[in-house]
């Protein structure tokens, strides 16, 4: 069975990985292709985490795609936060195959305005397709192999060549699942990944700081907080002023989410 990656080669860092990739994307018939890590792929307000970038192959000649890749800003027309393919396999576990015309032609009702601008851009830097394919850990850590499709000129019938996002058989999307697992595993195991030092990062809050952000994360009011922890609301309030100033967050749900990020949340229980 081809499981695309020739099983006699040695994958153990980025430059190997690199390689495997780009002969994924050539077996596949596309043009471009990226592997992204997410410490947390969904957050507890059903907003996407943080990604970080690990590998990607055929994006030299759109310097714009590196925003696709690791941009965050939600004005960047190319942010995972407001994809509307991104959000929809944070919820699958098997690959799903896009042509993003058909996805931008949608009724109103199915993409929000943010998201039909996101298709546009990917279709106006000439992609016309696209293949993710998602793996997710228990512990909520996230992984997404992405592959993108350019648009083909017309051939000599004159014909255009507007491969449908049905053209991967089964087989090819259980191979290609199997193949992004193989990388997971890899970048975890060989520590291919650029992640804060979690150690470092815990020291940032004081011990009652970390208690109102977790908290916070599970959606409980200064009031409640204080309850849990026998303190008085106005004293939550100045530990939950002094956190956001720490981690430079604008708002709780900020916090929370670079908390995610950097792992001081997520990493064991706090008990009452």
């Amino acid at each position: 069975m081809n499981t695309f990656i020739d099983n006699d080669i040695e994958l153990t860092n980025k430059t190997q990985l690199t390689k495997a990739l780009e002969d994924i994307v050539l077996q596949l018939g596309f043009d471009a292709g990226s592997l992204i890590y997410a410490p947390v792929g969904e957050l507890p307000n059903k907003t996407p985490g943080q990604v970080h970038p690990i590998i990607s192959v055929g994006f030299e000649q759109n310097p714009l795609i590196d925003r696709w890749i690791a941009g965050t800003e939600r004005d960047n027309p190319l942010s995972h936060i407001i994809s509307p393919t991104w959000r929809l396999m944070l919820g699958q576990t098997l690959p799903k195959h896009f042509d993003l015309k058909q996805q931008l032609e949608q009724p109103e009702a199915t993409h929000s305005i943010a998201e039909k601008q996101w298709l546009k851009a990917l279709i106006d830097l000439g992609f016309s397709e696209l293949c993710m394919v998602p793996v997710h850990f228990p512990d909520k850590t996230y992984f997404a192999l992405s592959c993108l499709k350019l648009s083909r000129e017309s051939d000599h019938s004159g014909s255009t060549d507007l491969s449908g996002a049905d053209d991967l058989s089964s087989q090819v999307l259980a191979n290609l699942l199997y193949c992004t697992h193989q990388f997971a595993h890899i970048c975890l195991h060989y520590n291919l990944i650029d992640n804060p030092d979690r150690a470092h990062n815990s020291r940032i809050l004081s011990p009652r700081e970390q208690e109102c952000l977790h908290w916070s994360a599970q959606g409980k009011s200064a009031i409640e907080t204080a309850d849990i922890l026998d303190l008085h609301p106005e004293t939550v309030r100045t530990y939950i002023k002094s956190l956001l100033r720490k981690l430079n967050a604008a708002n709780k749900a900020q916090a929370i989410s670079i908390g995610y990020e950097i792992g001081l949340l997520g990493g064991g229980e706090i008990t009452r």
